[in-house]
C-alpha cells in the first residue's frame, strides 16, 4: 500500500494544452478542460442565438470601441459571405470548403456582422493546439495486415498538425510528402515541434529502417502515402483559422482518403464553430473521411472539444493496451484514460464515437532518424483510427464516412454501458474485426475477460466487489474503470468569469486488495496521478496471485460532505484474453418519419406518402422495401433511396377528402422491422400510420 499526502477536489478549470501530455511530462499532467456548466464550457456555443459564440460575447462586453479582434465569420452561403466581405471592404482570409472568412474587427463591426443576412456564427479566431507494437497486436491491427493484407495500399492519410519531419526512418520512404505551411510558409517539409510527426508515424509508419524496433513501431496503415499540413507552431499552437485552412488544402487534393486531426480548441463545443464546420463540409461535399480528437478535458461531462465535437467527425476517446513487456511502452489495460474527454457535446450529441490506444504510445521522435518517444492523449488514439480508416478505404475505395462510422461502430468491443455511451463510445476498437468486416468476411481480436457492474456505496460505508483469478489468468493485467455518478461542485467561483476550481461530488477513493488481503494499487482522485477531477476511479495492476481479488469503494474519510456515498460503475477486465465480446445486439430498422406530400390534379387528387427509413442508432437505410396498405386493401410499396426517403402514393376522386395509409411491414438487409420504434418528429402521424387529406 502506497503512503500519500490527500490533497482533494482541486482540478484548475480555466485552459487547456494540447491533445498529448507533453513529453517529458507524467501522465497526470493531461490538462483539464472546463465543464460545461461553466462560462468557460459554452465558449463556442451560442446560448442566446445572437450570432455571437458566447466567448466573443465576453469579450465584447470589456472592449473598448476601437480595439480589434481577430474574428472567423461563417455564413449560410457563399453570396451571403461575399456581401458581408464586400461590406467589410478587407478581410484577412477567405475560405473555399466553407462560406466563410477570417478578419480582424472592431466590437462595432463584429455586432453588425452578427445581424448581416445568412450569418451562422462570428467566434474569436479561437487557439488550437496539438492535443506502438503491443497497441497494434492487442487491438487487432497486426492481425489484419498479417491476415488481411491490410496496409493502406492505394489510400492517403493527410496530417493537419506541427508538419512531419521526412528524414524519420518512419516516414523517409513517403517522401516527397505533399505540404503545406501557413504558419511559416516554407516549401519543404519539417516539424519544429514534433506532434505532427508522432501522430503522422502511428498511422502510416511503414515499419522499416535501420533502427533496431523499426519494425515494433511500424504504423496502422505502412503503405499509406502522407500528406501534411502545418498549421501549428513550434509551441504546438495556432488560430483556428488556419485549422481550417489545413483542412481545406487536405480536402481539396483529389487523392486523399482521409484526414486525420490530433489537435483542438481550449473549451468544448456544439459542433458549430468554423473548424467543425469545416470538418463536415470535407466529409459531405468533398467525400473524404476525417478523424478527430475527442481531446483531453479529463472525466467531466460534456468536455469534447472542437473539431471533435463536428457532426460529422469520427471522434476519438483514448484507452490503454495490455500485453506489453516493455514497461515504458505498457499500459495494464484495458482502461479508460483518465484524461479522455466525455460527451455529451454542448448541444446534447453522443460523443465520442469509439476508443483507441492512447496510453504511452511509442512513435517516431522528430529530429531524429531512428529514434521514438512515448506519448498518451486523444492525439495518439486518432492517428490510430485514421490508420484503420485507410485499411478500410483499402478494402472498400468507395466506402463513406457514414460506412466507416457504422463499421468502426458495429464491430468495437462494447465496454461502458451497452450501445453508445459519452465514455467509451461504441467501445474498444477492433480493427481485425473492422476491417475483416469490410473484406466481406468476419472475426474479433482476442479482448480480456470484461463486466460491466453497477454498485453503490453506502454514507461511511465501503462496497466491495470480488473476482477470482487462475493461475492461467495471470499474464494479463487487471485493469479497472470505476465511473462516479454525482456532480461537479464549484469551490472557486469567479463570477462572470465562471468557475475556476472544481471537486467531485460524491469523492469515493478506491482499492484492489490480492488474495491475502494486500492492497496491491489505489486510485484516490482527485490527488495523486492518473487522475482529472475525481469522477474516475482507475485501477491497474499485474496479478501475481490466484485466488479472490477484491475491488473496495469507500467515501474519503476527510471529504467535507461527512463520507457522503453514492452509485457507480466498474468496468472490470482481467485474464484470460481469449474471450470473444458478447454479440451486438441485431441491428433493426423502422419509419423515422411518415409525411403527407399529397397534390391536386386535373382531375381529382393524388395521395402520396413519404416515408424515412431508420436504423436503430437514426441513421438513414437505403435499400429499404417498404410496405403499406390503404383503407380497401389495396397496397403499394417503394424502395428507399440514399436519402433513407421513398414515396408510395394513388389516385383519387375529388369527392374523396380524406385516406388513411398504414405501414405494414419494411424490409431490409441491415436489419429486422422493429414497429415499436416508428416515430414522426413533426407530429403529424406516429410514424405508421397517417391520414392524408385533399389539398
Amino acid at each position: 500500500m502506497q503512503n500519500r499526502v490527500k490533497r482533494r477536489g482541486l482540478a484548475l478549470l480555466v485552459t487547456v494544452g494540447m491533445l498529448a501530455v507533453p513529453i517529458g511530462a507524467p501522465a497526470s499532467a493531461a490538462p483539464h478542460a472546463s465543464h460545461h456548466a461553466s462560462n468557460q464550457g459554452h465558449a463556442l456555443a451560442d446560448r442566446n442565438h445572437d450570432h455571437l459564440s458566447d466567448g466573443l460575447d465576453a469579450k465584447l462586453a470589456h472592449a473598448t470601441t476601437t480595439h480589434r479582434i481577430d474574428v472567423v465569420a461563417t455564413f449560410v452561403t457563399r453570396g451571403a459571405m461575399r456581401g458581408a466581405r464586400r461590406a467589410l471592404g478587407r478581410v484577412d482570409t477567405t475560405f473555399s470548403l466553407i462560406p466563410g472568412f477570417a478578419a480582424r474587427l472592431t466590437p462595432g463591426q463584429v455586432r453588425s456582422m452578427a445581424h448581416r443576412p445568412g450569418v451562422v456564427r462570428v467566434e474569436e479566431n479561437f487557439t488550437i493546439h496539438a492535443l506502438d507494437d503491443a497497441a497494434n497486436r492487442d487491438f487487432g491491427v497486426t492481425a489484419a495486415q498479417n491476415d488481411l493484407s491490410a496496409t493502406g495500399a492505394g489510400t492517403e492519410v493527410c496530417v493537419v498538425d506541427t508538419g512531419v519531419d521526412p528524414n524519420h526512418e518512419q516516414l523517409d520512404s513517403k517522401a516527397p510528402i505533399p505540404w503545406v505551411d501557413y504558419v511559416n510558409g516554407r516549401s519543404t517539409p519539417y516539424d519544429d515541434q514534433g506532434h505532427g510527426t508522432h501522430v503522422a508515424s502511428i498511422a502510416v509508419g511503414d515499419g522499416v529502417g535501420p533502427g533496431s524496433i523499426a519494425s515494433l513501431m511500424r504504423g496502422v496503415a505502412p503503405a499509406a502515402d502522407l500528406s501534411a499540413a502545418k498549421v501549428l507552431d513550434a509551441t504546438g499552437s495556432g488560430d483556428d483559422s488556419l485549422g481550417v485552412l489545413g483542412i481545406q488544402w487536405c480536402a481539396n487534393r483529389a487523392g486523399v482518403d482521409v484526414i486525420s486531426l490530433s489537435l483542438g480548441s481550449d473549451v468544448p463545443s456544439d459542433g458549430l464553430d468554423a473548424l467543425s464546420q469545416a470538418v463536415d463540409t470535407a466529409v459531405i461535399t468533398k467525400g473524404k473521411i476525417v478523424v478527430a480528437a475527442a481531446g483531453n478535458g479529463g472525466d467531466l461531462p460534456g468536455t469534447i472539444t472542437s473539431p471533435g465535437s463536428a457532426v460529422q467527425a469520427i471522434t476519438v476517446g483514448a484507452t490503454a493496451d495490455w500485453s506489453s513487456t516493455v514497461p515504458e511502452y505498457g499500459a495494464q489495460g484495458p482502461f479508460l484514460a483518465w484524461f479522455s474527454s466525455r460527451g455529451p457535446t454542448i448541444d446534447n450529441r453522443v460523443k465520442p464515437d469509439i476508443v483507441a490506444p492512447g496510453v504511452n504510445i511509442g512513435a517516431a521522435l522528430a529530429g531524429s532518424t531512428s529514434d521514438y518517444v512515448t506519448e498518451s492523449g486523444t492525439s495518439m488514439a486518432t492517428p490510430y483510427v485514421s490508420g484503420v480508416a485507410a485499411l478500410l478505404r483499402q478494402k472498400q475505395p468507395l466506402w463513406t464516412q457514414a460506412d466507416v462510422r457504422t463499421d468502426l461502430r458495429s464491430t468495437a468491443f462494447d465496454a461502458g454501458a451497452p450501445g453508445m455511451d459519452d465514455e467509451w463510445g461504441a467501445g474498444l476498437l477492433d480493427g481485425y474485426a473492422a476491417v475483416a468486416a469490410a473484406a466481406g468476411g468476419s472475426g474479433h481480436t482476442p479482448f480480456p475477460v470484461y463486466q460491466h457492474l453497477a454498485r453503490s456505496v453506502a454514507d461511511s460505508g465501503v462496497s466491495s466487489t470480488p473476482f477470482t483469478l487462475t493461475a492461467a489468468d495471470l499474464g494479463t493485467p487487471i485493469a479497472v474503470t470505476i465511473t462516479l455518478d454525482g456532480a461537479p461542485i464549484c469551490t472557486l467561483d469567479l463570477g462572470p468569469l465562471g468557475c475556476l476550481l472544481y471537486e467531485w461530488s460524491p469523492d469515493l477513493d478506491a482499492q484492489l486488495f490480492d488474495p491475502n488481503g494486500f492492497a496491491i494499487t489505489e486510485s484516490t482522485c482527485a490527488a495523486g496521478s492518473e487522475c482529472s477531477v475525481g469522477r474516475q476511479e482507475t485501477l491497474h495492476a499485474i496479478p501475481t496471485l490466484p485466488g479472490t481479488y477484491t475491488i473496495r469503494v469507500a467515501p474519503y474519510a476527510g471529504d467535507p460532505n461527512l463520507g457522503k456515498g453514492g452509485s457507480f460503475s466498474i468496468d472490470l477486465f482481467h485474464g484470460p484474453v481469449g474471450t470473444l465480446p458478447p454479440p451486438p445486439p441485431p441491428s433493426t430498422v423502422h419509419v423515422g418519419d411518415l409525411d403527407d406530400t399529397s397534390a391536386l390534379l386535373a382531375a381529382g387528387w393524388r395521395a402520396q406518402v413519404r416515408i424515412l427509413v431508420e436504423d436503430q442508432d437514426q441513421a438513414v437505410v437505403a435499400g429499404a422495401i417498404v410496405t403499406g396498405k390503404w383503407p380497401n386493401g389495396t397496397t403499394g410499396t417503394c424502395t428507399t433511396s440514399a436519402s433513407g426517403r421513398c414515396k408510395i402514393g394513388r389516385k383519387l376522386a375529388r369527392s374523396k377528402l380524406s385516406i388513411v395509409f398504414t405501414v405494414t411491414k419494411v424490409t431490409s438487409a441491415v436489419g429486422a422491422y422493429k414497429p415499436a420504434d416508428n416515430h414522426d418528429p413533426d407530429g403529424d402521424s406516429n410514424g405508421t400510420k397517417i391520414t392524408l387529406v385533399k389539398p
